[in-house]
């Protein structure tokens, strides 16, 4: 797709504040409202949507500004505005997050039904025995219904079991249960003790839950020192939910003096780990570049990377990279199927981009029946739309119009 096509980028953030005030978003740098654990989250961070041009300055779609130029600039005064534009994409919106982030244990697929009965029912006996690793165990398979029903209430009764007797997992996953009103009432003062008692053990899990709550000021007054602190602990334990965290605190300057270089070391580590965010946010560092310098391939594997895990933000930056040209090789129907996964979630920008392939028939076969729909769907969050939404329905028939506007009513995002 050629560069002046009808994918343009347009500066829009949700929760936070637009890196270099463009379009490529420093997504996904909004601190987890509450727990992270083992199982990426799911990312809810706004990416790129429309510009008039696509260029090297604009690298996937960064829209031309003051702010942006003046970034650009050589010299310490363009290298301290650049880092302060990246400090300031970390530091808004920090409870934009999914509520409940990521737990210690993990449900793992078992073929063998006879075989897991069998170990449920050793870790049942075991549990009642006493022993803090099995009741954690069984409470884990209560609290996601693996093996049995699903029983919250039964949940909490093992995770105290276990907590009551000092193991560190149990009490970190306690702690989520209070901090999310999950089969107790919700108590953010429960969270904090359980996360504090499992965090001076060395949970690097808990570590983390802890300094979030410093973070976001729940359950203990708000101390960006102290979140640094924990969030530092849990990092230097190896565990990618706190390397993320402190890359967040670390590109705002939250807590902290603010190194956006040093937040990319941590961004990286942890999405060598796997974390969809970090991956997320490397990537567009790269694209960006403006902390280092701009190497759209290395942007575009790291999005893909995240893009590959759900990450609706990474699979709208991936489109608009492919339909371009940028770090991979132009490929039209790859960006539709990028903005197609994205746009499914719920993501406007995502939908916007597709309905402009629906019009132009590149990578998808011309249907202004569908840029009507995805359009119509993304104006309710983008009113700037409202035009192109018109010039599309006026395309219609009055019969497939409405049919469209049916759907659109019946329509509901769902995540990955």
């Amino acid at each position: 797709m050629a560069s002046g096509s009808l994918l343009l980028h347009r500066s829009r953030c949700w929760g936070q504040v637009c890196l270099l005030a463009t379009a490529l978003a420093l997504g996904g740098t909004a601190l987890p409202a509450v727990a992270k654990g083992k199982t990426p989250a799911k990312s809810s961070a706004a990416a790129p949507a429309k510009s008039s041009k696509s260029t090297k300055s604009t690298t996937a779609g960064a829209a031309k500004s003051s702010s942006a130029k003046s970034a650009g600039k050589a010299g310490k005064k363009g290298r301290t505005g650049r880092n302060a534009a990246v400090a300031g994409a970390a530091a808004a919106g920090a409870a934009a997050a999914a509520p409940l982030g990521r737990e210690h244990w993990t449900p793992e697929a078992r073929n063998n039904q006879a075989e897991d009965a069998k170990e449920l029912a050793a870790m049942r006996a075991a549990a009642q025995t006493g022993d803090a690793k099995a009741q954690y165990l069984l409470g884990s398979r209560y609290r996601f219904g693996k093996g049995v029903n699903q029983d919250l209430a039964q949940a909490v009764h093992w995770y105290r079991q276990s907590a009551d007797q000092g193991y560190a997992p149990a009490q970190s996953d306690l702690g989520v249960l209070y901090a999310n009103g999950r089969g107790v009432t919700l108590d953010e003062v429960q969270a904090v003790s359980w996360y504090r008692k499992a965090a001076e053990q060395g949970d690097g899990i808990a570590q983390n839950n802890l300094g979030l709550m410093y973070a976001e000021g729940r359950g203990v007054a708000a101390d960006d020192a102290q979140a640094v602190q924990w969030f530092e602990r849990s990092a230097k334990s190896g565990e990618a939910a706190g390397q993320y965290s402190l890359g967040v605190m670390l590109s705002s300057g939250r807590g902290v003096k603010e190194d956006g270089r040093a937040a990319l070391q941590w961004f990286e580590q942890a999405a060598e780990k796997g974390h969809a965010d970090a991956q997320y946010n490397t990537g567009m560092i790269y694209a960006v570049g403006a902390l280092v310098p701009q190497d759209l391939t290395r942007a575009a594997r790291w999005l893909e990377k995240s893009a590959g895990q759900g990450n609706a933000a990474a699979q709208s930056s991936l489109g608009f990279l492919y339909a371009n040209g940028q770090g991979v090789p132009q490929d039209a129907g790859q960006a539709a199927r990028w903005f197609d996964r994205a746009a499914k979630q719920g993501y406007t920008l995502a939908q916007s981009n597709l309905a402009a392939m629906y019009v132009s028939g590149q990578g998808v076969q011309k249907d202004m029946g569908k840029a009507y729909f995805w359009l119509a769907i993304a104006h309710a969050k983008d009113p700037s739309l409202q035009s192109r939404m018109q010039t599309a329905e006026q395309a219609l028939g009055p019969a497939e119009r409405l049919k469209v506007q049916r759907e659109v009513r019946n329509w509901k995002p769902a995540k990955e």
